[in-house]
């Protein structure tokens, strides 16, 4: 049963005040769900990607499984910044504009990241790695994105093929899409250009604020929610200790794998710190939060979803977005896979909302 009479929510202000209707009517909705007991669910690329390869726009492997497409479809456009109409996940930024057009379409929410290449040579990737794996040392890109004048005017034509990206994310009326935006993902883990290793958390910081100012406000994108994510912390510190600010962040977030070494034991012991860590940061924040990637590679354990996968909804998120399936992994079951019964079983068991149920709620209305 959808509640769709849920009590009196304090205001959440936008981080941009000048986001269209439907974008400020998502983040009021999406504020309402993540103080309800319901939490919408998500499949990474869930209309572009699957074990078989790629998939029509109607197609997904979740959609086989449960007989309707999750409530939330995410997707990255890493890549985009080369220009030549290719993204790494999902095929084309064409394919893309059509997938979100298509999911939005069907009232679901629309989540993008962006797995960005390096600024100072673009052959390599968010790791630093070149095509043939080997990575290079650049030192910190970010405080020569925001000090070295030439790979500032670089990265600022990369944020205008963003823009131009969000532009098109109108529907058939010539109305504008809106869409989650998380830039710099998984910023306190070390990994990326961007990580705790490559840049201070100060360097951090300003380069979400020009990110944000110059999409904002140089280019008049108002229809992407701002998100801040994080990898797994340990502590409300650790959650926030590069949080821009709230008047550049709409909604909070992190990514939370469950990795095959983990005893069940060690699962809870991080999972609920990193919640407890979240939760109590973004609520002193006032704002919402919700899970971005998740889940466990390639399981096979037929009692998974329903016998430990369950801990990643607590009902004070918005949402919780598994990752990818495609031919050489996958994170949600698929058609003739033993899990899909389990997997039927934890989302009746666990007020999770799917593409029929979102759709009621009419999140951008």
């Amino acid at each position: 049963m959808i509640d769709t009479n849920i009590h009196h929510i304090s205001a959440q202000f936008p981080s941009n005040n000048y986001i269209t209707n439907r974008t400020r009517q998502l983040l009021h909705n999406l504020v309402k769900i993540g103080r309800s007991d319901q939490v919408i669910l998500g499949h990474q690329s869930t209309n572009t990607l699957s074990r078989t390869g790629w998939r029509g726009l109607d197609e997904s492997d979740f959609k086989d499984v449960t007989g309707q497409f999750p409530g939330m479809v995410a997707y990255d456009i890493g890549g985009i910044e080369r220009g030549n109409d290719r993204v790494w996940l999902d095929g084309t930024t064409s394919r893309v504009v059509d997938a979100i057009k298509y999911a939005y379409g069907k009232g679901l929410l629309v989540s993008i990241s962006w797995h960005t290449r390096n600024p100072i040579d673009v052959n390599y990737d968010q790791k630093n790695r070149a095509g043939n794996g080997k990575v290079k040392d650049f030192g910190n890109t970010v405080n020569k994105i925001l000090n070295d004048k030439t790979i500032q005017q670089t990265y600022l034509k990369w944020l205008d093929m963003l823009a131009t990206f969000f532009d098109q994310l109108v529907d058939d009326s010539g109305v504008e899409i809106p869409v989650l935006f998380r830039p710099f993902h998984e910023c306190t883990g070390k990994w990326f250009w961007w990580g705790t290793e490559r840049c201070t958390d100060e360097e951090y910081i300003k380069l979400y604020r020009l990110t944000h100012e110059y999409l904002s406000k140089q280019k008049g994108v108002n229809n992407i929610l701002w998100v801040y994510n994080t990898d797994r912390v340990s502590s409300e510190e650790e959650y926030t200790k590069r949080y821009p600010g709230n008047d550049y962040i709409d909604l909070c977030s992190m990514d939370f794998y469950d990795y095959e070494n983990y005893k069940p034991d060690v699962l809870k012991a991080r999972l609920s710190k990193s919640l407890d860590a979240m939760r109590s940061a973004s609520k002193k924040l006032n704002k919402s939060y919700f899970i971005a990637e998740g889940g466990k590679k390639n399981n096979t354990d037929v009692s998974y979803f329903t016998s430990r996968c369950t801990q990643f909804f607590p009902k004070d998120l918005v949402a919780f977005c598994f990752w990818v399936n495609s031919k050489n992994n996958y994170y949600v079951p698929f058609k003739g896979d033993p899990n899909a019964e389990d997997f039927k079983k934890m989302i009746r068991q666990n007020s999770l909302l799917l593409e029929n149920d979102v759709r009621k709620l009419k999140i951008y209305s």
